[in-house]
């Protein structure tokens, strides 16, 4: 609970306030039976009252009934204010921390983990700030004033009183610990679950096309099953104890009422005592079980938020404080090596020079560390050893934004939001006009295409692009490159999906882009980049070497053999 109120700290006054309105709530919730203990007394010990006192304690009684709802109903909205205002901040703060975080180790645990700690963990401690907090605090010192009260009028009421709590809180201890036991097979479960649903989801296009329907489900079902299993399991524990705690706890009249009762008819109580502790019995046997019923929820809390905590530990990408863009753009690479956490490394030692106004091509075998230099240098993870500096400086000196402003990276694996066309590519640069957008998907080479469907800039693309094909897609996002102006360009095997009949169109808008840009381009198309500045031939997590196209094809036979692979697949026919 602590930490919990931790992050609940700028809405303490909110909280605070909730705490006594509920406080007063649970006093006022007891009055009524105050004064049915007073008509009962009368009635029994005489006078006898009339119709009108009983009218009057009958408007008394609904006036305080009415109270207590108000005074409730006031604390929990103040209550629920700060609840959903405390998880806005916490999903807020991590969601901060992930934009230092390795984009590369966000992307490795999925969106199905993340979505379950940002939105389904902190979700869950709703419960302890608006109700376990708030509510637990009053319920629990009500009673106990009561308790004191019954204890002071007949101390033998009151141990009577007190007799199912011990029970009560010997089947709560039970529960809290098979409960703590079983927490993490059931957190896991729904984690994979998560990420499960969502990559079902996403790839259901790839079921379909190759048959994959009762296996993919397979998966999918047994995931299902699993966190069916765990939860069941653990809630199946608890029922015994629930049971006894929902049945004892409340009925606090279990021993007062036959006891008492016998201690009245020996003449060792007085009815009216009997009569008023029974009352007091009845008036704290609700709020107390609200109260103690909470306290299984505690663990599960507490767990939840280091669970949150824990995910977003470890360190982040390294910044600095320069907010100033470079005067030169130019990219360099010195003594680059860089492994996945522990495995084995991925670039080795890599070192090149991209100059501004220059276009630096990247080519190599597939699995040789193309793409991983390319995401080094927008700062996916940093560099192992060795330092890649933008302008004469060290990467890790910028600030974030700073660098994002500087570089654009157009990945192979492009996204587009469940958008218009319109606001995608105004992603890249937020108060560009409409104007400004069409001249982007003009120099994109993909105007054409849009405005032929029946919404123009305005349709929707639906989710991840799927309304659109993977080369429309991918020219959309080159169009928000284009809009953005970076000084420096990063394309990541930015022409995979391009039809022959547009990859000249998109190449000249390549081309456009390198009028005082840094361009660097991971290809797998060798006679796209033939042209280039500099082409680097990678492989293995080495740079074997470096020139230009004329000078490769005479000096490095890796480059010969790429060269030679890709003219013979552009000379590929169909046979009939």
């Amino acid at each position: 609970m602590k930490k919990v109120m931790e992050y609940a700290a700028d809405y303490k006054k909110e909280l605070y306030l909730a705490i006594l309105l509920i406080f007063l709530s649970v006093i006022v919730g007891i009055f009524p039976y105050f004064i049915a203990n007073k008509l009962i007394a009368s009635f029994i010990e005489g006078p006898a009252f009339t119709v009108k006192t009983i009218i009057y304690a009958g408007l008394f009684i609904a006036v305080f009934l009415i109270l207590k709802s108000v005074l409730n109903a006031i604390g929990i909205t103040l209550s629920h204010k700060a609840a959903y205002g405390t998880l806005y901040e916490m999903r807020r703060r991590f969601g901060d921390k992930t934009a230092s975080m390795p984009l590369g180790d966000i992307l490795d645990k999925g969106s199905g983990f993340y979505k379950k700690k940002i939105i389904d963990d902190i979700g869950s401690l709703e419960v302890a700030i608006a109700h376990i907090f708030v509510e637990g605090i009053p319920n629990i010192v009500i009673p106990v004033a009561v308790l004191l009260i019954i204890l002071i009028t007949d101390w033998r009421m009151g141990l009577l009183t007190l007799g199912g709590i011990p029970v009560s809180l010997f089947a709560m201890g039970a529960m809290m610990k098979t409960g703590m036991a079983k927490m993490p097979q059931y957190y896991e479960s729904q984690s994979k679950l998560n990420n499960t649903i969502i990559e079902y989801v996403s790839g259901m296009d790839v079921v379909k096309i190759f048959g994959q329907t009762t296996a993919s489900y397979e998966k999918y079902a047994r995931d299902v099953e699993n966190y069916k299993e765990y939860a069941y399991n653990w809630t199946s524990c608890s029922w015994p104890h629930m049971a006894v705690i929902g049945v004892v706890l409340p009925c606090t009249v279990v021993l007062t009422l036959p006891v008492g009762t016998l201690l009245y008819m020996s003449g060792h109580l007085t009815l009216g005592t009997l009569v008023f502790t029974l009352m007091l019995n009845l008036a704290i046997g609700v709020p107390l079980n609200k109260a103690l019923m909470f306290l299984p929820s505690i663990p599960n809390l507490n767990y939840a938020v280091d669970a949150v905590e824990k995910s977003f530990e470890g360190e982040g990408v390294q910044t600095g404080t320069e907010n100033n863009m470079p005067e030169k753009a130019d990219v360099r690479f010195e003594n680059v090596t860089f492994a996945y956490q522990m495995n084995d490394d991925i670039l080795k030692d890599v070192s090149f020079t991209a100059g501004q106004d220059s276009l630096t091509a990247i080519v190599g075998p597939s699995g040789g560390g193309k793409s991983t230099l390319a995401k080094l240098l927008v700062h996916y993870w940093d560099a192992g050893s060795g330092c890649i500096k933008v302008g004469g400086k060290d990467i890790r000196e910028y600030t974030a934004d700073t660098l994002m402003d500087t570089i654009c990276f157009v990945s192979q694996d492009n996204f587009l939001f469940d958008d218009s066309i319109m606001e995608n590519i105004r992603i890249g640069k937020p108060h560009a006009s409409d104007e400004q957008v069409i001249a982007a998907a003009r120099a994109a080479a993909c105007h054409e295409f849009i405005e032929a469907l029946p919404e123009g800039y305005k349709t929707n693309v639906g989710t991840d692009g799927g309304k659109l094909s993977g080369g429309e897609r991918q020219r959309i996002t080159i169009a928000r490159a284009i809009l953005k102006n970076s000084p420096i360009v990063v394309l990541d095997e930015a022409t995979a999906y391009v039809d022959a009949e547009n990859e000249d169109l998109i190449l000249e808008a390549i081309n456009n882009l390198m009028s005082s840009k840094t361009v660097i381009v991971i290809a797998h198309r060798l006679s796209s980049i033939a042209g280039a500045d500099q082409i680097l031939v990678v492989d293995q997590g080495r740079l074997v070497a470096s020139g230009k196209h004329g000078e490769l094809l005479k000096s490095c036979a890796l480059y010969q053999r790429l060269w030679a692979a890709g003219e013979e697949t552009a000379s590929w026919e169909l046979g009939v």
